[in-house]
């Protein structure tokens, strides 16, 4: 069997989003069988956050919808890793812009939402939302996730 395709998933901080996806993208792939062949992850551009654990406005969506984020750790994406991933996952296009600053191969970047088409609609940040902010997001990611996953797997 060939090495598992390396996929992160990134936002700003790592607190709200990107996790929330890393969560959603291992219980899919689960789901469909595909754990095997996925080694995933998650990352921010910014250092706020480092070693924190995400929202808890995101820990308690996830937990609404059966996902655990309890051993989950802010941290920050550096340019030395980003050519050990297949897939960087944008969740919007500041980050996808702030990934290709640092240096990542476009052709290795891809927004959160590309399976909704070109130009890819942002996953909006919910940091400064109320709760339903962080459900809107989720819906977002649960629909978007096995798509994406898919797409990506096709690629290889």
């Amino acid at each position: 069997m060939k090495r598992p395709m390396r996929i992160c998933f990134v936002c700003l901080g790592n607190i709200c989003r990107s996790p929330l996806a890393l969560a959603i993208a291992r219980h899919v792939a689960e789901e469909e069988g595909l754990a095997p062949r996925l080694h995933l992850d998650s990352a921010g551009l910014g250092d706020w956050h480092i070693g924190k654990p995400a929202d808890p406005r995101t820990i308690a969506v996830a937990e609404r919808f059966g996902l655990d984020l309890s051993s989950h750790r802010a941290r920050q994406i550096q340019p030395d890793e980003l050519a050990s991933w297949d897939w960087l996952v944008a969740m919007d296009a500041d980050n996808r812009e702030g990934l290709l600053a640092l240096g990542a191969n476009p052709a290795r970047v891809i927004m959160m939402r590309a399976p909704e088409g070109e130009p890819a609609p942002d996953v909006p940040d919910p940091y400064w939302d109320g709760d339903a902010g962080f459900v809107r997001v989720h819906r977002m990611l649960a629909r978007n996730m096995p798509p994406l996953l898919q797409m990506l797997l096709q690629s290889a």
